[in-house]
């Protein structure tokens, strides 16, 4: 009789054992495999963040190149007209600098000119067997 309760002892310890290992790999597994489920899907969001990021990045670059783009074009045009302006203006200078110098020039000639009338003098020579100046000042 002591073999057959050491037997069924033994059965017993046997089956409480499995129990308590299988609850406790269930409960090891279901960790574990919470552990990699949450590293799996840090992985995947950071992963997809990461791309969505860079796809939204890469939309507002170019759309604030494209704003850049224009606002460069303008400026370039604007650019050119004020050369353009700038040439136009130096020529108009140049043409009132000459026109300036001729009438410098004149405004001389006319003052020389006035300068001999009022300062002029007259040589008279009168033909005799000698000759004679007076001046008739």
């Amino acid at each position: 009789m002591d073999q057959e309760f050491l037997d069924a002892v033994r059965d017993i310890i046997v089956k409480e054992t499995k129990k308590i290992v299988q609850s406790e790999t269930r409960k090891i597994v279901q960790e574990e495999t919470k552990k990699i489920v949450q590293s799996e899907t840090r992985k995947i969001v950071q992963e997809e963040t990461k791309k969505i990021v860079q796809s939204e990045t890469r939309k507002i670059v170019q759309e604030e190149t494209a704003k850049l783009s224009a606002q460069v074009e303008e400026n370039t045009q604007i650019l050119r007209a004020l050369e353009s302006n700038k040439d136009i203006q130096n020529a108009r200078m140049d043409r009132m600098e000459h026109d300036l110098a001729q009438l410098l020039g004149s405004n001389k000639k006319i003052e020389d000119l006035e300068d001999r009338y009022i300062h002029h003098s007259h040589r008279i020579v009168i033909d005799t067997s000698e000759a004679v100046e007076k001046d008739a000042s």
